[in-house]
């Protein structure tokens, strides 16, 4: 039987073995991990929907090619994720976590430092093969 945490294991195992990696900024290193439950609200907040901290590790395969990412936080329409490389608006990527594999659509994409990159995607259906 598989143990409770091994999802946590895979994923670390998979994370490891990506080639190119998402490096924290100094100023993130100290808390981002830190964090969790749901993102505190503002009085101007425009959102549809409410976001919760999800911070661990996941992988984004773009194409063929496969690079280890950091999840930021959910909520019920998107994922927003640290990338080491930028991504495109449009773009259609997936992004396994260690729960499942998440079909997304890139919304939005800034440079925080030289390899991390905030990223914005909203969930997009498989297509049907």
């Amino acid at each position: 039987m598989l143990a409770i945490d091994n999802g946590k294991k895979l994923m670390d195992e998979l994370w490891e073995a990506t080639p190119t990696k998402v490096e924290l900024p100094e100023s993130l290193k100290p808390t981002y991990f830190a964090v969790q439950g749901p993102e505190p609200l503002f009085h101007d907040n425009r959102r549809a929907y409410h976001r919760y901290y999800m911070r661990g590790k996941a992988v984004l395969k773009r194409g063929p090619s496969m690079v280890g990412t950091f999840t930021k936080d959910v909520s019920r329409q998107g994922v927003a994720f640290l990338s080491p490389v930028p991504l495109l608006p449009k773009e259609h990527v997936k992004l396994r976590v260690p729960a499942a594999e998440l079909s997304l659509e890139v919304t939005r994409c800034r440079r925080i430092d030289p390899k991390c990159f905030e990223c914005g995607a909203k969930f997009a259906l498989q297509p049907s093969t």
